[in-house]
């Protein structure tokens, strides 16, 4: 079995095209720490030994993303008992390999007078020729070690490498908890606040038609994707409720996960806001889209290279007044899409009911000449109700007929517009009205 280890070292310099404030910060990041502590701690003491494994795939994935990063990182085998550290510019710097230092050294890049002392050791003293051979035995540790300034700076270095180390390894899935993960309700009021934030443009665009639905989609998108992608990790809705929007490990999203989280949120829309819904039962208070693209929203403490917290903070002031409206404002619209319309019928049967007066007086002739044995009334009969265009009588006796025609102005219901109404007299001196009207715009006497 092959226990051969190897060191990822990360050498301090920055590869050809890329710059030191670009490419620190992302480095910074990728470690899981602090941009001004990778310089102080890490940098400055810089070239060490970031990682040691027998994985040697898993170190060339890391070096990978060092280089595409712009950082310069090397891999080189280690042999037993020959790390060191190396003293440049009165630095300790490391730990690191042998065969990295013998390296250098062969390279010219550092001097063959260059001091170097075994880790555990603070016997500083120059690099043995015979140490420059592959196969020489490593240098022996002074017996009695003396604890000096270089001995303590080599010590720290030392936990410094190995706390990077151990941050590369790190893959720490958020866990479940009222304190790190918002609640369906903190969400909601986030969700409102940026609904009013786009209320604005999508009236002015609303304006617009066919291109500005287009535009308002394709802003409503890059409003969330971009937002929720950059270094704020927010909309404006979840920055003023205390909230990021992270992925499981509580790192940065990119645009295309935000884009992938924000289309993975029409599926709620089609499953009726269940999906939204889900962010009040699931373990980490995750909706259906975070489901999807792996993400939560958490509270803005919650940071990859800090401890979680512990104790959930209060729902703002303005949170629970923007869910009370939405309370209120829900039942409200319920009651008033049922309400309404059956208070708007009920006015057009009004008005229409109305118009009906109008033929009051020819009723009256009608049943005078039916029961004097005349025949039936004929002609027009005027009217001062603005909704009637024109009265007409006619039949033959005893089923006389008289009809009345709405005029089509604005003053008359839409329904009523152009339309007629019809009463036929019968012998018991009763009246059979009739229409084409809807049935529900008619009185009770008029319906079929």
């Amino acid at each position: 079995m092959n226990n051969q280890k190897y060191a990822l070292v990360l050498t301090g310099e920055l590869l050809s095209g890329f710059n030191a404030d670009s490419a620190w910060p992302k480095l910074a990041t990728q470690f899981h720490m602090d941009n001004e502590r990778l310089r102080s701690e890490a940098l400055a003491r810089a070239p060490l030994t970031i990682k040691e494994s027998e994985d040697l795939p898993a170190l060339k994935s890391m070096l990978s993303t060092i280089k595409n990063i712009g950082a310069d990182a090397e891999i080189h085998a280690v042999e037993e008992g020959r790390n060191l550290f190396v003293l440049i510019d009165n630095i300790p710097r490391g730990p690191l390999p042998l065969a990295f230092v013998r390296q250098r050294i062969r390279r010219g890049v550092w001097s063959p007078t260059t001091r170097v002392a075994a880790v555990g050791s603070s016997d500083w003293r120059t690099l043995e020729p015979e140490a420059l051979s592959a196969t020489a035995p490593p240098p022996a540790p002074a017996d009695m070690p003396a604890v000096d300034d270089a001995d303590t700076v080599a010590a720290k270095i030392a936990r410094v490498a190995g706390g990077i180390a151990g941050r590369l390894d790190q893959v720490r899935v958020l866990p479940p908890g009222a304190a790190i993960h918002a609640g369906f309700w903190r969400r909601t009021a986030a969700y409102l606040i940026d609904t009013l934030v786009l209320f604005v443009p999508a009236m002015i665009l609303n304006f617009i038609p066919i291109i500005g639905l287009f535009f308002y989609l394709i802003g409503r998108w890059l409003y969330y994707a971009l937002m929720e992608s950059s270094a704020a990790q927010a909309s404006i809705g979840k920055r003023a409720m205390g909230l990021i929007v992270t992925d499981g490990k509580g790192q940065r999203i990119g645009f295309g996960q935000a884009t992938g989280r924000y289309f993975g949120g029409a599926l709620s829309y089609i499953l009726l806001y269940f999906g939204y819904m889900m962010a009040g039962w699931t373990a980490r208070k995750q909706a259906l889209h975070d489901l999807m693209a792996d993400t939560c929203v958490v509270f803005d403490s919650v940071r990859p290279d800090q401890d979680l917290p512990r104790v959930r903070p209060p729902m703002p002031w303005y949170g629970w007044v923007v869910n009370c409206l939405l309370l209120a404002i829900v039942p409200i619209s319920i009651l008033a899409a049922i309400a309404l319309p059956a208070y708007n019928d009920y006015v057009m049967r009004a008005r229409i009911s109305e118009a009906f007066t109008a033929v009051s007086d020819a009723k009256i002739e009608v049943a005078e000449a039916v029961v004097s044995g005349n025949a039936c009334p004929e002609g027009q009969r005027s009217s001062s109700n603005p909704m009637v265009d024109s009265i007409r009588l006619g039949g033959t006796a005893p089923a006389c007929i008289i009809t009345l025609v709405f005029n089509g102005s604005a003053t008359v219901p839409a329904a009523a517009r152009d339309q007629a109404v019809e009463w036929q007299y019968s012998s018991d001196n009763g009246w059979a009205c009739s229409s084409m009207i809807q049935p529900k715009y008619l009185p009770a006497a008029c319906r079929p």
